[in-house]
């Protein structure tokens, strides 16, 4: 938003400086719900209908999915009620701004408090914190994952906070998100290794290339750029709260969608991870953007544009990127020590096996059955082959099929 800051106890009109409107007489516009309501119902009517009628999920993923959900829809109301209730104690402390691109009109003329999206932060990680007691248990795996994340997202969420009250220059809003991305870099538990792609092979001379702390590097950087993608469109009314909240939608709708067309707990299971941290954030910036819309009441500040670019940063490492395969993710999770010869071995078993499956379902057919189509055969070739697992745990399984190694995500 583009905004200029003043440091004086009442509203002054620099063109008439005989105006003078007192804070207390300028309560807040009541929040734009009809254009929530039509926004919303374009997103969740689609949602609901992939994860309740559309997918055959199990009973009790969906049950994880309601809770967040209802405890996100709950978080849109106490969003609702906080912002007018700090919009007034920000304008106290003189972190307001004027929007000059309405220099000349009424509305130029309107002190806006700023930084609001520290209410929104804050509402986000209560209600993230709150869900941990309903979907994990004390010895999950995802656990330390998802605790990792929200230190990365309330870490970021102070360094916006900081930004919005000390001006930080542009150089170092570079570095911050490297600092707040540290607990999601060292909590990190996924692989390290990439596919190449098949015509580079024989250029780089191997199937699969483990990238070790390159690829850590490289999400450090992803989240650089997540933070800084969403606070450099600010300037227009509605537009950094717009585009996250279209965004979110777009990841919870994927999310769904890859989901109901897996068969891989895991796999489910990271994605259902991504949903329990995209929810709270769209219910969220759905209660500030019906503040935020022209004519903004509000300004988000840094703050809020750091928290949700941190928020999609940590939804995209830790719920997109965890696998290898597209349609046969392994079932277990391939630990970074192990590197890309175990995937490499993987890809072979995998290619071996499925070809000794589909040879041995057109060796037993018997004659006078009906001709096997390729669909079918390729359907009975879909079995589970062993795949390498870590020295002292045995092998686990992963599924074959015509698709079983597809692009990365």
């Amino acid at each position: 938003m583009v905004t200029q800051r003043r440091r004086s106890p009442t509203l002054v009109n620099p063109d008439e400086p005989e105006l003078r409107v007192p804070v207390e007489d300028l309560p807040l516009a009541p929040p734009k719900l009809g254009l929530i309501l039509g926004i919303s119902v374009g997103f969740f009517v689609p949602f609901f209908y992939l994860v309740f009628f559309h997918y055959r999920i199990e009973e009790e993923l969906r049950w994880s999915i309601a809770i967040c959900f209802a405890m996100s829809f709950a978080g849109f109301f106490l969003s609702l009620k906080m912002i007018p209730v700090a919009a007034r104690y920000l304008l106290r402390r003189n972190l307001f701004g004027y929007d000059i691109n309405k220099n000349g009109t009424p509305q130029g003329m309107i002190r806006v408090p700023e930084s609001l999206g520290i209410v929104i932060s804050i509402v986000y990680i209560l209600i993230a914190i709150l869900f941990q007691h309903f979907n994990f248990t004390a010895d999950s795996n995802w656990l330390v994952e998802y605790n990792a994340a929200l230190l990365c997202i309330c870490f970021m969420t102070l360094l916006g906070f900081l930004d919005d009250v000390l001006d930080v220059p542009w150089r170092m809003k570079l570095v911050l998100p490297s600092f707040a991305a540290l607990p999601l870099l060292m909590a990190y538990a996924g692989h390290t290794s990439i596919i190449i792609p098949k015509p580079l092979i024989q250029y780089v001379g191997v199937a699969v290339l483990d990238l070790g702390w390159i690829y850590k590097f490289y999400m450090g950087i992803v989240t650089v750029f997540c933070t800084n993608s969403i606070n450099i469109h600010a300037g227009i009314n509605g537009l950094e709260v717009g585009q996250t909240v279209v965004i979110a939608a777009a990841i919870l709708i994927h999310n769904v969608m890859q989901i109901g067309a897996s068969s891989d707990p895991e796999y489910k299971q990271a994605h259902a991870f991504s949903i329990y941290l995209v929810l709270p954030l769209l219910t969220t910036s759905l209660a500030l953007f019906s503040y935020n819309w022209y004519p903004s009441s509000v300004f988000v500040g840094d703050s809020y544009t750091y928290f949700a670019g941190m928020a999609m940063a940590v939804v995209g490492i830790l719920g997109h990127f965890r696998r290898v395969s597209q349609s046969g993710p392994s079932l277990r999770r391939i630990s970074p020590t192990e590197g890309g010869s175990a995937l490499a071995e993987c890809y072979k078993g995998e290619i071996v096996g499925r070809e000794r499956q589909a040879r041995a379902a057109r060796k037993h057919s018997r004659p006078n059955q009906a001709p096997i189509s390729k669909s079918s055969r390729l359907s009975q070739a879909r079995t589970f082959a062993p795949c390498p697992g870590p020295k002292g745990l045995g092998t686990s399984s992963r599924r074959v099929g015509p698709r079983a190694f597809g692009r990365m995500s």
